[in-house]
């Protein structure tokens, strides 16, 4: 699932973004052109199987975005396009409907509260949650059936307690069928999250007093439920089917200790900037249970049995 950067700017200014404080002020529009990413990413060694995930900065926001969109389709026209946004310039009806004539897309938007003070508050931009919501209502009403939209909810200090209600808020506010999945996503400590981590900064010990909970209640409400970023010892075995490994290799490590683990060749890792901001005291080898496993790397695991 190859990670492609396409534009450095963004419309939002959250408190957690993983890009540095002045990623987005460099004046380096050129290494972002329809022609540079043509020259970087027109050979990829990818298989058919594997999404294009373009990122950012905000990715609809480049001035070339549905060129770019329009030359990959045409690149990989086997592959499937992944977009992941803070879902803003959904609200346009012309931006929505103009790129939903391209098929086989995945749109994953973030949603960061339950309401217009607790999303706008993180993206620190006004009026964010109203064309964030409003987007994924314009998604629905001219999507179709080879266009996909994951909600994603990263797990910081400032939503963990809030998982429940921003979950209600999705299920109450939207059709949930039409929701292929949700991603709870455990915060990267990098970029402006690790200069924000006295706002921000969480741990996995702390997260595990909610999520179980929070998973076990919402997991059969949503067609699909999904953790990203969690090593298999911080969460309970039973959350292991859920669990996705979707960081690439030179962003995590294992510890010594790991090597006696019987599931370290399922298991994502652990962030390298979660051990230097943290430390390596929440990681220790799992019990040995049986499990079933899967013929898909990004989610080794189906179930576990007791």
């Amino acid at each position: 699932m190859p990670d492609i950067a396409i534009w450095n700017r963004c419309n939002s200014h959250c408190v957690m973004c993983t890009n540095p404080a002045d990623f987005q002020k460099e004046n380096d529009s050129f290494s972002y052109t329809i022609s540079t990413l043509q020259d970087r990413f027109g050979s990829l060694d990818i298989d058919e199987f594997d999404n294009l995930n373009l990122t950012g900065g905000e990715p609809t926001v480049h001035p070339d975005f549905f060129k770019i969109i329009h030359w990959f389709r045409t690149q990989y026209p086997k592959n499937k396009i992944a977009i992941a946004s803070n879902g803003r310039m959904f609200y346009y009806q012309s931006f929505t409907k103009k790129l939903l004539k391209i098929n086989n897309l995945l749109v994953e938007i973030a949603i960061h509260g339950y309401d217009e003070r607790s999303h706008d508050m993180i993206t620190r931009v006004k009026g964010s949650f109203k064309q964030t919501v409003e987007g994924i209502h314009n998604i629905f009403r001219y999507k179709n059936n080879s266009q996909e939209l994951e909600i994603r909810i990263i797990i910081t200090k400032l939503t963990y307690k809030n998982l429940d209600k921003i979950l209600a808020f999705v299920k109450n506010e939207f059709d949930v069928e039409q929701i292929r999945d949700i991603t709870l996503i455990f915060m990267e400590m990098e970029g402006q999250a690790k200069d924000n981590f006295n706002i921000v900064g969480i741990t996995y010990k702390e997260v595990m007093k909610y999520l179980p909970q929070v998973v076990n209640e919402w997991v059969s409400q949503f067609n699909d439920f999904r953790l990203y970023h969690f090593p298999l010892c911080v969460l309970p075995p039973k959350l292991w089917r859920y669990s996705w490994r979707t960081l690439r290799g030179e962003e995590v490590m294992f510890l010594p200790r790991c090597n006696k683990c019987s599931f370290k060749k399922y298991c994502l890792g652990i962030h390298r900037d979660y051990l230097t901001l943290i430390g390596d005291k929440e990681f220790k080898p799992p019990k040995k249970i049986k499990i079933e496993k899967s013929n898909f790397s990004y989610k080794p695991i189906n179930n576990v049995f007791d």
